[in-house]
Order: C-alpha cells, then sequence, then structure tokens
C-alpha cells in the first residue's frame, strides 16, 4: 500500500510525516549537509530520486521531495551553514 508522504518547512524545523508515522521534527539550524543520495534503506521516501540530509551529531535522514533543487535552497535560506551539494 502507497501512503501520503509529506515534507513541511516553517521558519524553525522540518516535518516528516509517511502515512500515519510521524517523524521527531528536526530543526533547521542542526542541519549540516544536503547531498543526492542512491541508498536504497527504508526511509520516508516516496521515489529512489532522494537527497540525504545530515543533522545533529551523527543523524541523518533520506527523504525525496519533489523538488530537491528549491527543497535545498529554501533550507539554505532558513540556515546559510547549510553545504548544499545538490546542483541545478
Amino acid at each position: 500500500m502507497f501512503l501520503k508522504t509529506e515534507y513541511t518547512i516553517d521558519e524553525k524545523k522540518l516535518n516528516i510525516k509517511c502515512g500515519f508515522f510521524k517523524y521527531k521534527p528536526i530543526a533547521i539550524k542542526d542541519i549540516k549537509e544536503i547531498s543526492k543520495s542512491s541508498s536504497v534503506m527504508s526511509s520516508p521516501a516516496a521515489s529512489f530520486d532522494r537527497i540525504e540530509i545530515k543533522y545533529g551529531k551523527f543523524e541523518e535522514i533520506i527523504i525525496s521531495p519533489r523538488n530537491k533543487v528549491e527543497f535545498a535552497q529554501y533550507l539554505t535560506k532558513l540556515n546559510p551553514d547549510i553545504k548544499n551539494n545538490l546542483k541545478d
């Protein structure tokens, strides 16, 4: 069964919801890096065209927003310290 996956951003956190599962919000200030990912590990990503977000000390999550470049640009606008490895 395919469940609805959604990512919402407010000024301070990234919220991730996949079907009935709600992940712990990620503070935008804690995000360190955004990169393209080809990992097949289980994640709240609806496709295999994914990005990896590294945050906190050693945490990471793989997601698949529709427009990955715009998504990453918006996050880096909120936190200019994020290393954005996505190319246009």
